[in-house]
């Protein structure tokens, strides 16, 4: 079977009550039961803020491609709106094909974004839906004291009831649904609850003990309630009543702690409530939020925990304090009795007195409170989620049917849009339907054929015709001109805040076409984003739209081509550096993958990843690497020669000419080879040194050296801003290439080198012997004379012929490297 869980109950408001727990822990404990069940998850796209974690929580137990994501219109307050965003919610959960859906929470608000419903479209699968409690039902004056209230509640009620099957969260609640609503006992069964391994018994020394006592605002002993919400049935001024109640000796010793996610106008209730009960000012403490771990830390320490609350599908707190080994007391009515099991524990919650009564007795016997405390050790072992999850599933079972008699899932966008505007107050505006279309498109549309979006965002701009710049174009048209297996390929560009499709600049640059225009981006489910270009500079900008896509189910992968700029920031200008490191760690932080253009940069990058980047839930980002092409013509060369060409060529090929390939800049070695050359010249070397590359910073200094060096156009030449036509002349009249980079991403220049049997010499770092191998001759030092000895020992090698040869060094082609890259990216 295909079961199909909505997980909107996670998503929500819901995600810091109970319902939120509960519907998350349901839904991986079925996934790690399900067997030969299929479990997908479905979430809503307008709650992406709890999306990635979910994900993370699931990636060990279900493919990503099953953790689906739908989006529904926003303005949900109109009446036409809602309704057709049911419609789309059905509709997209039809398209997943699923056997049986199980909805995890009906009862969310669309105030959030939140949309669920039963039935509102023809369905062709079975509804099971998780129930909680029907307390506004049953408390219609205090939860639904307006028309409004009662009217969604009522609409709620009414799917409830169409659903084939109801989830029962506690006897209590089962016991509730057959009385109250319209449907029949065999069709509601009772699953029960569980918590998590994250509640146990926390052991504290005395001194760790008063530092999170002092940090969450306690003094020593306390009294602890974890409501799991507020609102009225919570019971807190019959609570903070009784606490009043107490002797004064005990009031001095214990402190009254609530531990809950207050709103200011909560906070200022039970601050009242404090005022009015004569509470002294240390008595009571309003923790706010808590996070799991400090939860199960207050668990741990309360001397009592109370729980007064007057109606409870189950009371998860209840059973996550007895696990941390806390002494539990509870309200004798709804679901509480059956989770805390033992009638000695329990108060009559509408009493004032009674509830005052039982903490006094706790607090004041001894005796008492350790057989509550060693109950609780073993009434806590009897709630499993595994065991919750069978019941589950097993009610499930009775409602599907196999997977196999599935029928494939149809979609015609004309009878849908028809659908909707036939729907009852069918008046919307334009933006009405705008939004509509696009959440059809990210919904259905996107299924046809996926997307991989390349983002080339520089080179659109201002093509600078780097080294970088060529490996983008040269990436770009191979992927255009094979894109991989049913993925179309569209080139994207940043723009003012959001991202267009690059047509025109394609157009122009790949075709010869003109009059393209760039429209807004659309994505779905299952397209992937490739930043082929550096946009160090749009980090923070490019962030919160990568997050947004990832959490729609896009990956987001990144090309990385080196590290250095982490590992030397003196080699640029400030602050090139921190932009850098702001880049990589956004990229670490959103990506799900990031594709080095060597494997030494890959251990690199997952060495400083390990250091700087706290560890996330999925275990991403994979890091993995690929080799670039060497193929000038394939890379979109530019060409053409300037006047003196010829002359430049023949004086090159006149005697040996070593050359250098990179734009002239601090790391690139250029200082030290020049003064090298400076010293064998002046032994009588006869020999030519050739620079090919722009100028580029922090080398003011060096620029004036070569300008004004009495050895320029004699045997020093600087070729700056050459064509690729121009190069491809200049390696075939060079007798060597001089690497002299102290640190590369890759090295490009030892491949077209190569390409063109030349020999090479390189300085002895880690990717140069990654690409070159044996293939290159190579020196370390950083001094001239360092330089000076090598390319000694290299000259006699050469006269003897025995220096290392390129000819046979192995080199990918652009579409070879496409072809890395495209095995990367679906790694």
């Amino acid at each position: 079977m295909r079961i199909v869980i909505d997980l909107q109950g996670a998503q929500s408001e819901s995600r810091f009550r109970g319902i939120g727990r509960y519907s998350l822990s349901l839904a991986l404990a079925i996934a790690r039961e399900a067997g030969n069940h299929e479990v997908w998850i479905a979430l809503n796209g307008r709650m992406p803020e709890s999306i990635l974690d979910i994900q993370a929580a699931f990636s060990t137990l279900i493919p990503k491609e099953r953790i689906r994501v739908f989006e529904v219109p926003d303005e949900l307050s109109s009446a036409w709106v809602l309704s057709a965003a049911e419609v789309i919610r059905e509709e997209f959960i039809s398209s997943l094909v699923p056997d049986v859906v199980l909805i995890s929470s009906l009862f969310e608000d669309p105030g959030v974004g939140a949309v669920t419903s039963v039935g509102a479209s023809a369905r062709n699968y079975k509804t099971a839906v998780v129930l909680y409690d029907l307390i506004p039902l049953l408390n219609k004056d205090v939860y639904l004291p307006t028309q409004a209230l009662r009217d969604y509640y009522s609409k709620k009620i009414e799917w409830l009831e169409r659903a084939d099957a109801l989830l029962a969260i506690s006897q209590s609640s089962c016991d509730e649904a057959v009385e109250y609503l319209e449907v029949p006992r065999e069709s509601v069964v009772n699953i029960s609850a569980a918590i998590g391994e994250q509640f146990y018994p926390k052991v504290f020394t005395g001194e760790t003990a008063a530092k999170f006592l002092q940090r969450m605002g306690i003094h020593e002993k306390f009294v602890l309630y974890a409501p799991g919400g507020f609102d009225p049935r919570k019971n807190f001024s019959r609570l903070l009543e009784a606490y009043s109640l107490l002797k004064p000796e005990l009031r001095s010793v214990y402190q009254l702690v609530i531990a809950s996610k207050l709103h200011d106008l909560q906070r200022i209730e039970l601050l009242d409530l404090k005022e009015k009960f004569g509470f002294e000012i240390h008595e009571l403490v309003l923790t706010g939020y808590v996070a799991d771990e400090d939860l199960v830390s207050l668990y741990s320490l309360a001397s009592l925990f109370v729980f007064p609350s007057t109606h409870e599908g189950f009371g998860l707190p209840v059973l996550e304090a007895m696990a941390c080994g806390a002494p539990v007391i509870g309200s004798n009515c709804s679901s509480v009795p059956e989770v805390i099991g033992l009638d000695e524990a329990l108060f009559d919650p509408l009493s004032v007195n009674s509830i005052s009564t039982k903490i006094s007795q706790v607090l004041e016997d001894d005796q008492l409170r350790c057989s509550l405390i060693e109950h609780a050790k073993v009434q806590s072992r009897k709630f499993s989620w595994d065991e919750t999850a069978t019941k589950a599933i097993a009610a499930i079972e009775r409602l599907g049917t196999s997977l196999e008699d599935s029928k494939p899932y149809e979609f015609s966008q004309r009878a849908f849009l028809e659908g909707l505007l036939n729907l009852p107050h069918c008046q919307p505006t334009d933006r009405q339907l705008a939004k509509l279309s696009s959440c059809i498109a990210f919904n259905f549309l996107g299924q046809a054929k996926r997307q991989l979006l390349l983002d080339i965002s520089s080179i659109v701009h201002s093509d600078a015709k780097s080294g970088i710049q060529r490996v983008v174009r040269s990436l770009l048209q191979e992927l255009l001109s094979a894109p991989p297996e049913k993925l179309s390929v569209r080139p994207i560009y940043y723009r003012a805040g959001r991202y267009y499709y690059a047509d025109e600049f394609v157009g122009r640059v790949f075709s010869g076409s003109e009059g393209a225009s760039d429209a807004p981006i659309d994505y779905s489910q299952g397209d992937i984003y490739l930043s082929l270009d550096l946009t160090m500079h749009l980090a923070d900008e490019l962030y919160p739209l990568h997050a947004k896509m990832r959490s729609s189910g896009v990956e987001i992968k990144f090309i990385v081509y080196d590290l250095l700029l982490v590992h030397r920031p003196d080699w640029w200008p400030a602050p090139t550096a921190d932009y850098f490191t702001n880049w990589l760690k956004r990229i670490t932080d959103v990506g799900t993958g990031l594709i080095c253009i060597s494997e030494a940069v890959a251990q690199e990058l997952k060495n400083w990843v390990a250091f700087n980047c706290p560890a996330r839930r999925d275990g991403g980002p994979q890091v993995r690497s690929f080799h670039l092409g060497a193929d000038i013509a394939s890379s979109v060369p530019s060409a053409g020669f300037p006047k003196n060409a010829q002359k430049v060529l023949a004086q090159l090929k006149a005697r040996p000419s070593f050359l250098m390939v990179s734009t002239i800049e601090p790391r690139k070695g250029h200082a030290q080879t020049i003064a090298a050359f400076e010293s064998m010249w002046a032994e009588g070397l006869d020999a030519n040194l050739v620079i090919v590359g722009k100028r580029g910073w922090l080398v003011d200094a060096l620029i004036t050296t070569i300008e004004q060096h009495t050895a320029l156009n004699v045997r020093l030449f600087w070729l700056e801003g050459i064509s690729d036509e121009y190069l491809e002349n200049v390696y075939a009249a060079s007798t060597c290439l001089i690497a002299a980079s102290e640190g590369e991403g890759f090295g490009l220049p030892l491949i077209e080198a190569a390409q063109h049997h030349l020999p090479m010499i390189a300085r002895d770092i880690p990717v140069f012997r990654e690409v070159a191998g044996d293939h290159a001759f190579y020196f370390e030092g950083l001094t001239p004379p360092s330089l000076v000895y090598a390319l000694r020992e290299w000259l006699k090698l050469f006269k003897l012929g025995e220096h290392p040869q390129s000819v046979n060094m192995p080199w990918l082609t652009w579409k070879q490297s496409a072809d890395q890259l495209k095995q990367a990216v679906f790694q």
